[in-house]
């Protein structure tokens, strides 16, 4: 059985895989329904996944390809039933005119265990100033 630190891992890296794959329907699904996500886009503040959800087609870029969305530096903390990770996210990809984009932005999950299973129950993603 994984430990809570390897459970957590495999969880947030479902989560960037999902969403580099632009799954809709999985990237939340290890969120519980009433998360607050901050964002670094307008609004910055989702109150519940239903609101975050509906944002997606506001922000999710078209790239002719699969994008990047990788996790750098994850460190994970956790105690018994609530638990914080922190990382990079290096985002980018290849828009259909061939121009190229990359950004680093900073990630931070606090995560309480619910009937044995971790949840994100806040996420904040922030982008530093260039």
């Amino acid at each position: 059985m994984a430990t809570d630190d390897e459970q957590i891992r495999n969880l947030l890296h479902q989560w960037a895989e999902t969403t580099r794959k632009g799954q809709l329907d999985d990237v939340l699904a290890n969120h519980t329904s009433d998360a607050i996500i901050f964002d670094v886009l307008p609004p910055m503040k989702y109150e519940g996944t239903d609101a975050y959800r509906k944002s997606w087609g506001e922000w999710q870029p078209n790239t002719v390809e699969m994008g990047h969305f990788d996790l750098h530096d994850l460190q994970v903390t956790a105690g018994s039933d609530v638990a914080f990770a922190h990382c990079f996210i290096r985002c980018g990809g290849t828009f259909e005119s061939g121009k190229q984009f990359e950004d680093w932005v900073r990630a931070t999950f606090c995560l309480r265990k619910i009937n044995d299973r971790w949840l994100v129950e806040h996420q904040h993603i922030s982008m530093p100033r260039k």
